[in-house]
């Protein structure tokens, strides 16, 4: 029996991020649904964990580094949050208002004859503002306090704890609507005679989604169980 399958996806996927790829193209969610074990998540979805371990084993010797492979585990918690501001606050901040103005477009045309494009504007601007408050609520509030923890400060942790229980609650529904938008665009297929800016839409979604599984995972699985840690040492 390989070892890994009693890993958490959540860790199997801190130790190697190339492994996110796969899960992705698996649907097992490796973000929200981080905590459960390899085996667990196979299992529910009717997949061989024996065989998915031995894949996740091969793409460390077979898949290309296009990037260099970093560890967050043992990164300075000041490194991870400055590379999630970056990377995943920059680019949500990019990509949502370039959505929002695409989908009301897609919608204006193609709406009578794709019902469920109302509907998924309507999930995708909720999902927008929400996003939009929870990045703000981050960079001022969570991501500052625990800067201050890893530097030492004693005041830090005051109040923090249940920040980090509300970012998680609002990963979950950012994970739920992006699951429902999925859902309503038949997993991104681009109807018969699509133009060129539905599908863009659709592309765009698929990497949006893409990108926030990194996004969530860094901080659930990451950044805030390190952040509790210190709280913990901090009270001790």
């Amino acid at each position: 029996m390989h070892p890994w399958i009693h890993q958490t996806l959540g860790e199997l996927v801190a130790a190697d991020e190339r492994r996110a790829r796969l899960f992705d193209q698996l649907g097992l969610d490796y973000c929200c649904g981080g905590s459960r074990t390899l085996e667990e998540a196979c299992r529910a979805r009717g997949l061989d964990p024996a065989t998915v371990a031995a894949v996740l084993e091969a793409l460390g010797t077979t898949e290309a580094v296009s990037e260099p492979v970093i560890d967050w585990r043992t990164q300075p918690l000041s490194n991870l949050i400055d590379h999630i501001v970056a990377t995943h606050h920059a680019y949500l901040r990019r990509e949502l208002p370039r959505l929002s103005a695409l989908l009301k477009r897609v919608v204006a045309v193609h709406g009578d004859r794709n019902p469920w494009l109302r509907e998924g504007q309507e999930v995708f601007e909720r999902l927008k503002s929400a996003l939009e408050a929870h990045m703000h609520c981050e960079e001022e509030m969570i991501f500052s306090r625990i800067r201050a923890l890893e530097q030492g400060s004693t005041e830090a942790g005051l109040e923090l704890e249940p920040l980090l229980q509300q970012a998680e609650q609002e990963h979950d529904a950012a994970g739920e609507a992006l699951h429902r938008l999925k859902e309503l665009s038949n997993n991104y297929q681009p109807p018969e005679g699509a133009c060129h800016s539905f599908r863009a839409l659709l592309a765009g979604l698929r990497a949006l989604a893409s990108d926030m599984h990194r996004h969530v995972h860094r901080e659930n699985n990451i950044l805030f169980p390190r952040a509790r840690r210190l709280l913990a040492e901090a009270a001790a």
